[in-house]
């Protein structure tokens, strides 16, 4: 996988280069299709990473609503990443920079539960003590 992944980017990057002199809104469909290509073809590792959860979970017995904020974490990270270079390769770091802060945002309103949850366990287990 990461062979075609290295390969497809190269391929894209080259082609993009070469186009650019000649047309530069044509190069800018080719770096965007060549981005999603990759990302479709990242998506059977990300399916595999999710597999691997999932069983961590099973075999440990350890709370799907635990789990759950870890695989939204990870889709919101991906996403963000993806759409904040998409942004860049288009000229405009402007709105990369606001789609990664919208993306840290995200992040921390997922994690707000577990926070919660953490919190009340070590109170619990003071106020035993």
């Amino acid at each position: 996988m990461l062979i075609k992944i290295i390969c497809i980017g190269l391929i894209t990057i080259i082609i993009s280069a070469i186009i650019k002199q000649y047309r530069q809104d044509i190069s800018l469909i080719i770096s965007l299709s060549g981005g999603l290509i990759i990302v479709l073809l990242s998506l059977d590792g990300l399916k595999e990473i999710i597999d691997s959860v999932f069983n961590l979970q099973a075999e440990s017995n350890i709370s799907f609503e635990i789990l759950l904020p870890i695989i939204k974490i990870l889709g919101i990270g991906y996403i963000t990443e993806f759409c904040a270079s998409a942004a860049e390769d288009v000229g405009n770091k402007t709105i990369s920079s606001k789609v990664v802060l919208g993306g840290k945002i995200a992040i921390c309103l997922v994690t707000i539960p577990i926070i919660k949850n953490m919190l009340s366990v070590i109170f619990s287990l003071l106020s035993s003590v």
